[in-house]
């Protein structure tokens, strides 16, 4: 959690922090079997293929190297167990009193995304943030899951969300309708703090 540049964090992690017991912990700890046992449905798992752990070691390498570990919350978090000196967004100072006082327009809706934006559509959505919801869904429902989402978005609204361990691109299942913003996509994606996924995509509703 030490200020370094990406040459020092390089070095650091070549030299001190990537060694034989670290690579195998990781991969013990990030397999199937172990990560199906501490917390994580096997059925998360139903639609990945290759090892998660090597995946899972790429992105963490790109965290500890390439992304300033100093200031990433995430990787604090994981880390220590608390926010010390890294603040996610939404606990900066600055930040906070601005969402408290707007909690008047936050809406809480209990049961599918596809449900809770039919019922409360009003004129359309203009984002939508997805997390990584598709990849624990089969390439038909992600599409029908995504199209009922089409149905209640307004032009030019974003659909916002992440890849882990599975790839999934929406757009492509409804051309002419929705565009992937990949040069926006991908240099979002460099300098995401939320190290763990694997790809972040942006999509656009045309007109």
């Amino acid at each position: 959690m030490e200020p370094r540049d990406r040459t020092s964090r390089e070095e650091f992690y070549i030299r001190i922090w990537d060694n034989l017991r670290w690579r195998l912990l990781f991969r013990v700890f990030f397999s199937r079997f172990v990560m199906g046992r501490l917390g994580r449905d096997p059925e998360f798992f139903r639609y990945v293929e290759g090892s998660v752990a090597e995946r899972i070691l790429g992105r963490t390498r790109h965290a500890l190297t390439v992304l300033p570990t100093d200031s990433n919350p995430y990787l604090e978090y994981i880390l220590t167990g608390t926010f010390a000196r890294a603040l996610p967004f939404y606990l900066r100072p600055e930040v906070l009193p601005e969402v408290r006082r707007h909690l008047d327009r936050l809406t809480l809706f209990e049961g599918p995304i596809d449900v809770a934006a039919r019922e409360h559509r009003g004129e359309g959505f203009d984002g939508y943030n997805l997390s990584d919801l598709f990849e624990y869904l089969d390439e038909p429902a992600s599409a029908e899951v995504y199209g009922r989402l089409l149905d209640t978005a307004r032009p030019g609204a974003r659909f916002a969300y992440w890849n882990m361990l599975v790839p999934r691109r929406l757009s492509s299942a409804f051309p002419g309708r929705v565009r992937y913003l990949e040069e926006e996509s991908k240099a979002l994606f460099e300098r995401d703090m939320a190290f763990f996924y694997s790809a972040f995509v942006v999509e656009e509703m045309t007109p």
